[in-house]
């Protein structure tokens, strides 16, 4: 019988990809017993239940097998119907070609590219350890499942993430890897040849090998053993032949693409199974979903009667459960926070200290920078350190900010709220990370520091110029540039009770309290700092450490006769989603409009008649003293009050 199941997975993954016309079917072929065996004999999970903070999660960081996958979950119970089978990668249909996110049918993840979805699941990992230190054993002591290919163990981010997992000696995580040494365009033979296992070992990690990848109950004992090792991660190697059982095994012909007619009858016929397409064995399914479901309800049902105890007699541990599982808000901007109307503090200061402030009110925050706490200044003083003891919410993500990236996607998916700290520079790196979070419209806080090319010498290669663009490029994210205290604490405000993909953009200056700025104001997205005290000259549009300036340019043009109202817009989506009243109330037709930010973002286009209106800068800095880098850009006070002041005669 599970034989039989095993082969029914294969038969519908194969069957899916020839009537979507597209598709990857050695993965399906190859990896079915493996997949089975996980699901049937170790995964805990409820399939009426897909928040279950206790679950095992299961990631297939090699996306493409997304039809083995969706086989499984319809085995398993999971609210997917043959239809949707049918429908896979279409329009009308709910199952994509890659995963994507979807907790009520099974999937835990968009895996994204190849790489990052071993990443994430090292974040989940981690996760765990944290919610089991400060929540207990009896509630938190899940597993985290990845199904990764050699794709995914070429790509740099799996290094990071290996080294990081064995470093934190995180004994949850179990890496099941699909070893065929075929990739698209063929052999891996020179192209990958190192001993992997060698190199996980010499990271910390518990390694094993599966000689045949048909063999599911050799597959079945290296799991057991694997989750015995509490002191390491593991990565259980299995050498399997890509497209067992067609014409074209083991080549990268069978790697993407339907099976030809003859193929789908050779693979059906060598495996018993009925040429009819999407055909299930009633029998069959009835057999591994009693299996499935006599094991995992006495695990759900043990874990309930735990889980209600707590929650009736420890009010601590109650609390951060009912944090994790509910979207609690948090009033940022009444909190006490008593900032001297004459300060004149660091911007990054500033925001530590806040962030300080809300760690106390969130049991649940966490995160850490790729080495840089001394200069991003994100670090929780009283919040401990992950690394040696589970229950710090600071992390020390050594230098990596890719894998940084994933692992914050991670531990946001399993209920933590999330930040991360870099250098605005070093937001490239990390991008397609960052995009997984959008796409999930998961709360993570990416702060960046460092913005712009003021920093001076450094020199070009750390200072941004493209990158705010960017960061605003992405669907779903929600970037935040305070140009001071006020909008600093609204930035906060909003990140933390909207739940969104967030970038906070910091100046490395010291920055007061603005005259003119609110918080209220700034929760808008975009609102008039300094009104025109005559007849409307034009408008200047600022940002971050460029508001001060185009107060101080407004002011001074004045004596000019040139009346400039200052719109400061921290966030451009969060002004976006206003109504068209509010927009025109701030920015009138017909008005000249003026933007002033150090980066060179196209956006700010739809604001202004031309370029010329433009006072950004679209070149790479120099190494040079601030104020010589300014000059250079024609960007200090002086100039930019010709620049303006010709604009608006």
């Amino acid at each position: 019988m599970d034989t039989k199941v095993i082969n029914g997975i294969r038969s519908l993954g194969i069957d899916m990809i020839k009537e979507a016309g597209t598709g990857h079917p050695g993965i399906v072929l190859s990896m079915a017993p493996t997949i089975y065996t996980l699901y049937s004999k170790h995964l805990n999970f409820n399939k009426d239940d897909g928040n279950w903070i206790n679950r095992d999660r299961f990631v297939l960081s090699a996306g493409h097998g997304s039809a083995l996958l969706y086989s499984i979950l319809f085995y398993s119970g999971y609210p997917i119907e043959i239809e949707d089978l049918k429908k896979w990668r279409t329009r009308k249909g709910k199952l994509s070609g890659h995963p994507e996110l979807n907790k009520k049918i099974g999937v835990e993840v968009t895996s994204g590219m190849l790489g990052d979805g071993f990443a994430t699941a090292v974040g989940m990992a981690m996760a765990e350890e944290h919610l089991r230190s400060i929540i207990g054993k009896e509630i938190i002591d899940n597993y985290t499942y990845v199904m990764v290919s050699d794709g995914d163990l070429m790509e740099g981010i799996s290094y990071e993430a290996a080294s990081i997992a064995g470093n934190l000696k995180l004994g949850h995580l179990i890496v099941l890897y699909d070893s065929n040494k075929i990739t698209l365009d063929g052999s891996t033979k020179g192209v990958f040849e190192e001993d992997v296992l060698k190199r996980f070992e010499a990271m910390g990690w518990h390694t094993e090998t599966i000689l045949n990848a048909e063999d599911y109950i050799s597959i079945d004992k290296a799991i057991t053993k694997a989750k015995a090792i509490t002191d390491k991660p593991s990565i259980i190697e299995i050498k399997s032949i890509i497209g067992i059982g067609t014409s074209i095994q083991g080549t990268n012909k069978v790697h993407s693409g339907p099976l030809s007619d003859e193929d789908m009858d050779l693979v059906k016929d060598k495996m018993n199974m009925t040429k009819v397409p999407f055909h299930v064995s009633k029998e069959a399914i009835t057999y591994y979903r009693d299996l499935v479901d006599k094991r995992t309800s006495e695990v759900y049902n043990s874990w309930v009667s735990k889980y209600n105890y707590v929650i009736e007699h420890d009010e601590y541990r109650k609390n951060i459960l009912l944090s994790l599982e509910e979207n609690r808000k948090i009033n940022i901007k009444n909190l006490q926070i008593n900032f001297d109307i004459n300060m004149k503090e660091d911007l990054r200061e500033t925001n530590q200290n806040l962030m300080n402030v809300i760690s106390k009110l969130d049991p649940l925050l966490i995160g850490g920078s790729a080495d840089t706490n001394r200069s991003t200044k994100t670090y929780l003083e009283d919040g401990g350190d992950f690394n040696t003891d589970r229950k710090g919410k600071n992390i020390r993500f050594g230098v990596r900010e890719r894998v940084m990236a994933a692992i914050m996607n991670g531990l946001s998916l399993s209920g933590l709220k999330t930040f991360c700290s870099t250098f605005l520079a070093f937001s490239d790196y990390m991008k397609p990370s960052i995009r997984m979070s959008a796409m999930m419209n998961l709360p993570v806080t990416y702060i960046f520091t460092h913005d712009s090319v003021k920093i001076g010498p450094d020199g070009p290669t750390h200072e941004p110029v493209e990158q705010i663009g960017a960061l605003r490029s992405i669907p779903n994210m929600y970037v935040f540039r305070p140009g001071d205290v006020n909008e600093l604490v609204a930035s906060w405000d909003y990140i933390t009770n909207k739940k969104v993909t967030s970038s906070l953009i910091l100046c490395k200056e010291e920055k007061g309290i603005i005259s003119g700025t609110s918080i209220e104001g700034a929760l808008k997205g975009a609102y008039i700092v300094k009104k025109e005290e005559g007849r409307l000259s034009g408008i200047i549009i600022a940002t971050g450490s460029e508001l001060e300036t185009a107060v101080d340019l407004a002011d001074e043009l004045r004596q000019k006769g040139l009346y400039i109202r200052v719109v400061s817009m921290p966030s451009m989506e969060v002004f976006n989603k206003q109504d068209k009243e509010y927009k025109e109330s701030l920015l009138p037709i017909g008005a000249k409009i003026i933007v002033l930010e150090a980066s060179n973002d196209p956006l700010w286009n739809e604001f202004v008649y031309n370029k010329k209106y433009l006072l950004t800068i679209n070149d790479f800095g120099i190494s040079a003293l601030r104020e010589e880098v300014l000059d250079n850009f024609d960007y200090t006070y002086d100039k930019l009050l010709e620049r303006v002041e010709r604009l608006l005669k």
